[in-house]
């Protein structure tokens, strides 16, 4: 029997060959299955063990700038231990557990953890199997009141770094189609552009499409609307009179940018007599690269884990030559895989799976 490990949905993420800056942030929603948490934050480092981007789900960016500062600090500062600390770490670590023994510790806890919320946290070096080069420093957070990190979760995570650590090294630069899904937040703006108001996944979306790296070298909490062109083209089609004879042809505007691609789509705001409002709503979405759209749902056929590792890369358009380098399987095993597959699903072809995991739904 062919051995299948336990977290064979984060590897399969791993195998996908996604752009670190889109696998980061899909394998961190992922490891909540896995990891009991309140949120993840990842954070890159460079060939000087420094932080080079960061990546957290809540995204509050006055308190993500602040770790940026405190983690790529290189002054005699309050914050002036804690890279050492973190670069130096090479087993999970708790900061809560450390706090009375390092003073920098305590800082890094009171002045940037505590404040996000993070009552207490693991962080996990991630390194490059081959050298043993550091890529980065998985944190996996929990709030008070829940369980404190077992020398168990901290072998656990010690394995899921590892599965980091390939999924950086597979990516691949071919295009990623894309489609609605994954996250949406609203924006409102006047009608000048001016942005007003917005929901918190909003920001954090705008603040993503806004910078393509988080780093000293930016200024995260500066999102601007702006980074979708033509937006004033946007404004005023949706502004024009009701009678106007220019038809609006369609409201959005699609940027991209390292994080994936994101859509902005406007629409008018009136009460409920139908009197406009001066200001704009924007529907902003994080679209889905297609690959992930397939990890997610073909979940949802009834296959074993190894038929859905091999279906998904499968249906990625994965060559079965390719499939069996990646699986470290022989190409006869991928292909009576295929065919279990097809067997088990009533279908035919690559196209007729594919189309099965888009429908959500499987053969009878």
């Amino acid at each position: 029997m062919e051995k299948i490990g336990r977290y064979y949905r984060l590897e399969q993420l791993a195998r996908l060959g996604l752009p670190n800056q889109i696998f980061i942030p899909a394998l961190l929603q992922e490891l909540h299955h896995e990891m009991p948490s309140h949120s993840n934050t990842f954070c890159w480092q460079n060939a000087q063990e420094m932080l080079s981007n960061i990546y957290d789900e809540i995204h509050n960016t006055e308190t993500t700038n602040k770790f940026i500062v405190s983690m790529a600090s290189n002054k005699p500062d309050i914050y002036a231990n804690i890279p050492n600390w973190i670069s130096q770490l090479d087993q999970p670590a708790t900061p809560f557990n450390h706090y009375g023994k390092d003073h920098c510790v305590a800082t890094f806890y009171k002045t940037i953890l505590n404040p996000m919320g993070y009552y207490n946290s693991c962080l996990v070096p991630v390194r490059q199997a081959v050298n043993n080069k550091r890529l980065g420093v998985l944190m996996v957070h929990r709030q008070q009141g829940t369980a404190d990190f077992t020398e168990d979760d901290c072998h656990k995570l010690q394995h899921i770094s590892t599965i980091i650590a390939h999924g950086l090294s597979q990516t691949n630069t071919k295009h990623l189609s894309t489609t609605d899904g994954w996250e949406q937040g609203l924006l409102l703006i006047d009608l000048h552009g001016n942005l007003q108001h917005a929901c918190s996944t909003g920001n954090k979306l705008l603040s993503l499409a806004s910078c393509s790296r988080f780093d000293v070298s930016t200024k995260p909490t500066e999102n601007d609307i702006y980074i979708f062109g033509d937006l004033n083209r946007l404004i005023t089609n949706l502004t024009e009179p009701d009678n106007h004879k220019q038809a609006i042809c369609d409201p959005t505007l699609t940027m991209c940018n390292a994080w994936g691609e994101f859509k902005l789509r406007g629409f008018l705001i009136k009460d409920l007599s139908g009197n406009r409002a001066n200001q704009i709503g924007l529907n902003i979405r994080w679209q889905e690269p297609f690959l992930l759209k397939l990890f997610h749902r073909i979940r949802n056929l009834t296959l074993t884990p190894r038929q859905e590792t091999v279906g998904l890369l499968y249906a990625a358009g994965d060559p079965h030559q390719t499939i069996a380098d990646k699986l470290n399987l022989s190409l006869y095993t991928v292909k009576e895989h295929v065919g279990n597959i097809n067997e088990r699903l009533n279908i035919h072809s690559r196209a007729d799976l594919i189309e099965l995991i888009i429908c959500d739904k499987s053969s009878d």
